[in-house]
């Protein structure tokens, strides 16, 4: 394609963009509200705007994000092009995210790395019971979000060859701040949001916000689930002559939130496809909880041999962290920065998984038969545990059977540096050179204890699930409060897990880049090393113990800790990671680009347990040396575009891209499907990313489509959870004492295993006024029309064709999107 043909295409698909706003044109053609763009700072190079970067790059703003109506990090990630999010989890984390094309095969965010400041908040992002989703909260304090896919992702960024999200915190430079509180109007939750920033002398200025949280969450759960704080405040102390700047940074975290893992929902199949969903008799999976006030409290057997009672408080994060940031010219040509981040972090995730039965195919079934045991016996009738019918018969058609966790965070810490020196060099003729060199350094403690049993309860949706014991057909108790055994779920593999390691990342990057008139070259290479330290306990057999509940007492089956080492760990790891990128500047508003990349990531707590990871003296075997590291290659070419139509401004960006993903991994969760627990293949996906921008006077509609053709060139299927469409449109008007938005995002069909899953479509709306001077009146409605439906993820089917559903009906189980939820609020800004 020549320089005049490319010119046209791009005008050509400007244009398509533009003609969205049609409508507003006769509105208002007032001067747009269009900002200076701000400077990437986000695995980039330095003083390059999104437009002048070789990268895939999205900057979305606070505003943008908040007018968007997400109740999850994981709606808040769903604004940005070319990201798999596979299901919300619920406003504390736990979401799946994938990143163009690239599954998502063991849970968490394997290629994709969250950031705050610059610094990841982890250095894995899917580590078990500790993604990296559960650490970071969008508040007032965000300036804005930035997300680069690919490209230098992959070196100026560890573990994440993926993509890189940056929470980009606000430092003080404008003065002003903002009292917000607002409460939902369909169910119990209350907010306050504060901030303030300013300058306190010439060369200091400041910034502290945060929020407060109570309610019992949007599946109106019976008791308080919804309770926490975040606190975060900055001081920057600019040198004198503008030399630099250094700031202090602190964070403190204690948010506790309801996660949703299973909402179940009555799937009707046709031959291999998911044709719709609907309501299960007595469940609502827009609302559906799988826990209540008879399971608030409840019993774990700790590694020491005691029960105690913990609290079922979903994902409960604690992180207090303290930082700096340095910047110093030494002269107009070098320069050095230096981030550092030390963080305390802890927590537990506690949570009831739904797994549906029919009734009947649980009677005649036996239980307690353990390694070999003869004392087996047979499930002849089921009763309720607790409440109002206790003792009685339980007659529902289905039940639920499945993993009752307490999982205690006891040291997910951290330490961070990231030391960077740059220099500017005139090359003669108007042209330059840029050079970089740093060293990131992150050591991440993993340190867990679980305590996982399983549990037998009601399946229905008045948010008070009733635990269910088991008898033999003589009347022979066989369980307790629901409980058919301590630490016993998953195979017994599991359920009384306990490790303790480290795991330190030093590595050592280098850029160059050059302006060449309109040619920008860049190429950059990094070199990860890890060092992996620590053991990991193993779980025993320890026979039988005598719980006792409502209707009496029970012996069930037990699983412990043992004190016999399962995995020891004292190895090193390297591997290498590169990109090399051009962009041409063809004028003044249109920009083309092109980037290849390789970067890897390594694998670590999802190591433990394998069998054959590690030496007796903690190094890596032949195995698990296969299994240590995962890498991901990317190619992309696109063109970006902005200009002027009508008295509007716009913008748009193209970008097609290809991967290639080595995937290596271990799930421990599959021997109890009866699947294989080893990963072991190569993905390859190709895809469009379209995105764009366009703001008429007080008419703005922002959105992107993209394309993803995702195979796993073993099987030559599409991974699950894999929609081939993603999009968003979002348009909105401001009239300054008065702003309607509205934002439609949806997927098409997706794969569950040789199923088809239908595809979905979503909207949320908002609408503010403004009575008085900076005062703000609202309400958002996220799910405007109540609709119930998946996004995309690893959901599974069950109980088809059984408790009276028909051959081509089943129960499909995982996070559904939730029901409308209206919250109303007020702000101040002053």
């Amino acid at each position: 394609m020549n320089q005049s043909s490319l010119k046209s295409y791009v005008s050509v698909v400007a244009m398509g963009v533009a003609s969205l706003s049609l409508p507003a044109f006769a509105a208002d053609n007032a001067a747009d509200k269009t900002e200076e763009p701000a400077i990437v700072v986000t695995a980039a190079s330095s003083g390059k705007t999104a437009q002048n970067s070789s990268i895939s790059v999205s900057q979305i703003s606070q505003e943008a994000i908040v007018n968007f109506t997400p109740r999850s990090q994981a709606e808040v990630l769903r604004a940005i092009p070319g990201l798999n999010v596979q299901d919300t989890a619920g406003p504390g984390g736990n979401a799946n995210i994938g990143v163009r094309g690239i599954p998502v095969s063991t849970g968490g965010s394997e290629y994709v790395g969250l950031q705050e400041d610059g610094l990841p908040v982890v250095l894995f992002g899917d580590m078990q019971f500790g993604n990296n989703d559960y650490w970071v909260r969008f508040d007032n304090n965000v300036d804005r979000v930035e997300a680069v896919r690919g490209g230098s992702a992959s070196t100026f960024s560890s573990q994440a060859p993926g993509a890189v999200i940056n929470y980009v915190s606000k430092t003080g430079t404008k003065e002003g701040g903002e009292v917000g509180l607002s409460t939902a109007l369909n169910y119990r939750e209350f907010r306050l949001d504060f901030d303030y920033g300013g300058k306190a002398s010439d060369t200091v200025r400041y910034h502290i916000g945060g929020f407060v949280v109570n309610g019992n969450g949007p599946t109106h759960l019976p008791y308080t689930a919804s309770k926490g704080y975040q606190i975060k405040a900055n001081i920057t102390k600019d040198i004198a002559d503008g030399k630099g700047y250094i700031r202090l940074n602190f964070k403190r975290l204690d948010d506790q939130e309801p996660t949703f893992t299973s909402m179940p929902a009555l799937a009707t199949i046709s031959g291999n496809k998911i044709t719709g969903f609907t309501q299960l008799p007595g469940v609502d999976a827009r609302q559906y909880a799988s826990t209540g006030i008879y399971n608030q409290t409840f019993k774990v057997l700790d590694a020491d041999g005691a029960i105690r009672n913990v609290q079922m408080q979903g994902i409960h994060p604690v992180a207090t962290s303290i930082g700096g940031e340095f910047h110093y010219e030494f002269s107009p040509q070098i320069s050095i920065d230096e981030k550092a981040r030390w963080t305390d972090m802890s927590g537990s995730f506690s949570n009831q998984w739904t797994g549906e039965l029919a009734t009947s195919s649980l009677l005649g079934q036996t239980i307690g038969s353990v390694n070999g045991t003869s004392d087996a016996r047979t499930i002849g009738a089921i009763k309720y545990a607790a409440g109002p019918m206790a003792g009685q018969t339980y007659t529902g058609a289905f039940l639920s059977n499945s993993a009752q966790a307490y999982t205690t965070m006891k040291d997910v810490g951290s330490l961070a540096s990231d030391l960077t020196l740059k220099g500017k060099f005139e090359l003669g003729g108007g042209n330059k050179l840029n050079a970089r060199a740093g060293w990131f350094h992150m050591r991440q403690n993993v340190v867990m204890d679980w305590r996982i049993n399983n549990v037998t309860q009601t399946l229905n949706s008045n948010g008070n699930p009733v635990p269910l014991d088991l008898f033999t057909a003589a009347g022979a108790q066989l369980t307790a409060n629901g409980v058919t055994g301590y630490n016993n779920q998953w195979g017994g593999c599991c359920g009384g897990r306990s490790y303790n390691v480290a795991y330190t990342d030093d590595a050592a990057y280098l850029e160059l880049e050059a302006d060449l008139g309109r040619l920008n070259l860049a190429a950059s290479y990094r070199y990860d090393t890890l060092h992996g330290e620590g053991v990991s306990y193993g779980t025993t057999y320890t026979g039988m113990t005598t719980i006792t509940g409502q209707l009496g007492s029970a012996s069930v089956p037990t699983w412990n800790t043992s004190s016999v080492v399962a995995d020891r760990l004292n190895y090193t790891k390297s591997y290498s990671s590169w990109s090399l990128g051009a962009l041409y500047k063809l004028t003044d508003t249109t920009n083309v680009f092109a980037r290849v990349s390789s970067g890897g990531r390594f694998n670590a707590d999802r190591m433990l347990y394998g069998g054959n990871s590690f030496t007796a003296d903690g190094k890596l075997t032949a195995g698990g040396d296969h299994l240590a590291v995962n890498t991901v290659t990317q190619q992309e070419v696109g063109v970006k575009h902005n200009g002027r139509v009508g008295g509007g401004r716009y913008r748009v960006e193209a970008t097609y891209y290809r991967a290639q993903v080595k995937e290596s991994n271990y799930d421990f969760t599959a021997v109890s499907r009866g699947q294989n627990p080893f990963t072991d293949t190569v993905y390859h996906s190709t895809g469009v990313e379209m995105s764009g921008d366009v703001r008429f006077g007080n008419f703005a509609v922002n959105g992107y489509v993209v394309y993803t053709d995702s195979k796993d060139t073993k099987t030559n299927l599409t991974p699950a959870a894999m929609p081939k469409w993603t999009f968003l449109f979002s348009p909105s008007y401001d009239m300054g004492k008065a702003a309607v938005g509205l934002s439609v995002s949806g997927q098409s069909e997706f794969s569950i295993g040789q199923y088809t899953a239908p595809g979905s479509v979503f909207a949320n709306g908002y609408v503010k006024v403004r009575p008085a001077e900076n005062v703000e009146v609202g309400v958002n409605v996220n799910n405007l029309f109540n609709k119930l439906g998946y996004r995309a993820n690893n959901g599974s089917l069950q109980a088809r064709g059984t408790g009276g559903l028909t051959a081509n009906q089943a129960i499909f189980d995982n996070s559904a999107m939730l029901g409308r939820t209206i919250t109303a609020s007020v702000k101040y800004r002053f």
